[in-house]
């Protein structure tokens, strides 16, 4: 299979899933916090549901889209080489291996994160997909101008799931709290 700019193929899927098969408590809730019965509900980027299942179970009028999945992470070390970043035994006792190297340009403040999913049975490899993320990695106040142009008012950002007000370059993530 050729490689695809930020695109899930079906290894990467599947390392996904066994390595993250339920929403994490904290950013659950934290999304939860803003759902209210009766309102419409879209997830963006929703990958296999992991988010949107909880709230299908709660009774919310959820639906999800996912055309390509950019992974939004900090900055990433440099490698040369790929490394193993992940080994997982899939249900079927093949093994599942993500090999990933890492390049930042800091003139286009993107990451790339070319990965080579293999997967095993024993010694012999059984298939490969080839990955590569690209994620564009803003800087403080770029997202709430882009979010103003589009007609959101009122933009609030955080540090994290306790809503801890951004206040600066300081955090490794934000969250954005949009309204129009």
């Amino acid at each position: 299979m050729p490689e695809q700019q930020n695109y899930y193929g079906s290894l990467c899927t599947e390392l996904y899933e066994l390595l993250h098969p339920e929403a994490p408590r904290e950013e659950l809730d934290f999304y939860l916090s803003y759902a209210a019965p009766g309102q419409r509900i879209l997830e963006a980027m929703c990958g296999s549901g992991r988010f949107l299942a909880p709230f299908l179970e709660r009774g919310f009028a959820i639906e999800g889209v996912d055309l390509s999945a950019e992974m939004l992470a900090s900055r990433c070390p440099e490698d040369t080489d790929y490394q193993l970043t992940a080994r997982v035994r899939t249900p079927e006792g093949y093994e599942l291996l993500l090999k990933s190297k890492n390049h930042y340009d800091p003139q286009t403040q993107t990451q790339f994160m070319p990965g080579l999913y293999q997967l095993y049975d024993g010694p012999r490899l059984l298939r490969q997909e080839s990955m590569d993320f690209q994620t564009h990695l803003y800087r403080f106040g770029e997202m709430e101008q882009l979010l103003a142009q589009i007609d959101f008012s009122r933009v609030t950002t955080y540090t994290g799931f306790s809503k801890q007000i951004a206040a600066g370059e300081g955090s490794e993530m934000f969250l954005f709290e949009c309204r129009l």
